[in-house]
């Protein structure tokens, strides 16, 4: 076990330090690497279970499991990024249990939806304005009932990418797809939104990227 240090000395490490430390056995350490990271944790695991109850089993399970695959993190990427695999993976399993009846198929959503002023290439975005989001509090509701129909493997990446604001490649490591598969689940998603606020939003309003 390495020597132990003080609370104030454990804040300069950076977490692959505390992850190294804590492997070691400085529980100290990983207690450190969770109250770093315990609110985006929670953050994720709420926005993917929309229960809090379910978020404070999943954010305990995840630490967890964390906990006892931490000798297993090579080091080759960011902490947080491991860290989101093991949440993501913990929350779907339990939305997979106890969704299945609300799940929407986002396959249904196809290429032939209207995308206005969308650039040649890229997937349309489903935001609308903040300012006008802000004043109108049934779009806001409809907006995240939209996203809660989603098929968790299409709200995994749509969240981890819109709420969290990783990147592509991000995400692809989060849950182990090419970053092609994320570009096409995101792609969906966002095909999927667009359908379903469309008549919130009405047929000239512009809510492309």
């Amino acid at each position: 076990m390495p020597d132990p240090l003080s609370a104030d000395a454990l804040d300069t490490l950076e977490d692959v330090q505390l992850a190294e430390r804590a492997v070691d056995g400085d529980f100290a350490a990983f207690e450190k690497i969770v109250e770093r990271h315990r609110d985006k944790v929670y953050r994720l695991a709420f926005s993917l279970t929309k229960s809090e109850a379910d978020a404070q089993d999943v954010v305990q399970e995840a630490f967890i499991n964390i906990y006892r695959k931490l000798d297993t993190f090579a080091g080759d990427a960011q902490l947080s990024s491991w860290m989101y695999r093991i949440v993501v993976n913990a929350a779907l399993m339990r939305l997979r249990k106890a969704r299945r009846r609300n799940e929407v198929s986002v396959e249904e959503v196809h290429d032939g939806a209207r995308l206005e002023r969308s650039a040649p290439g890229e997937p349309a975005g489903w935001r609308v304005r903040g300012d006008e989001a802000v004043e109108n509090r049934e779009l806001r509701d409809q907006i995240l009932a939209a996203i809660d129909q989603l098929d968790p493997k299409y709200q995994a990446v749509f969240l981890l990418r819109e709420i969290e604001g990783l990147s592509l490649d991000q995400i692809a490591s989060v849950l182990e797809l090419s970053t092609g598969a994320v570009k096409t689940r995101l792609h969906r998603a966002r095909l999927f939104l667009q359908a379903a606020l469309e008549p919130y939003l009405g047929r000239e309003e512009d809510i492309s990227n």
